[in-house]
């Protein structure tokens, strides 16, 4: 098959290269490389490069020619910068999904959008399940929740087949280490490694799920 993965050259979307690339598909990554990294496909030179905005329409239509599957990775992320920048997370989050979908359509692609615990924001229960009413408290839980309508939307509309997955906090190898949450699966690993006490803030009571 031939996917198209937008944000390739980012944390999830370069290791989903990779096992594209592995399982024998054919793949073209796009990304503008305003927070992804070349490096992180420079071990995967079978992947079909396109440096490109989500918002260039036509580049993005390009990209997804002849493609079979789309994995939408791409999108402004953290939670803090959208309170500081929300024109710009809506601006690309939101305005550049519906350009992938239209793609999709045309290519008669099926897509996996990646969208966010986030939209959650803050529930009575815990733990969190799938049917619970979305709650976003910061722009980027209202874009990733946008993202998720559009896909919804263009099920109902064209029958693109789409999947929204709702990742909790990543973590692997070649992840950011500024990540404010995942980063504490490696920080407490070396504490442990070098036999330092990991810092924990709190009470030590809350929970935190990761992907």
């Amino acid at each position: 098959m031939r996917f198209l993965v937008t944000g390739a050259a980012g944390f999830i979307g370069s290791h989903l290269c990779r096992r594209l690339v592995a399982d024998g598909h054919e793949v073209v990554g796009l990304d503008d490389l305003c927070e992804g990294s070349l490096e992180n496909l420079a071990d995967v030179p079978e992947v079909r490069f396109v440096e490109s905005d989500l918002c260039d329409v036509v580049a993005v239509r390009k990209a997804a020619a002849e493609c079979e599957a789309i994995r939408h990775h791409a999108a402004k992320k953290s939670v803090q910068r959208s309170v500081e920048q929300p024109e710009l997370f809506t601006d690309v989050n939101v305005r550049g999904t519906p350009h992938v979908l239209v793609a999709a359509r045309d290519e008669s692609a099926t897509v996996v959008f990646a969208s966010s615990s986030s939209i959650y924001g803050d529930q009575e229960r815990y733990p969190l399940t799938k049917d619970m009413e979305p709650r976003p408290r910061s722009p980027y839980a209202a874009t990733k929740l946008a993202g998720e309508g559009y896909c919804r939307a263009w099920w109902g509309s064209f029958g693109v087949p789409t999947v929204s997955l709702r990742y909790f906090n990543v973590y692997g190898p070649g992840q950011d280490p500024q990540s404010r949450y995942a980063a504490v699966i490696p920080r407490f690993t070396m504490a442990c490694l070098t036999g330092t006490t990991p810092i924990i803030y709190g009470d030590g009571e809350q929970a935190r799920d990761f992907t």
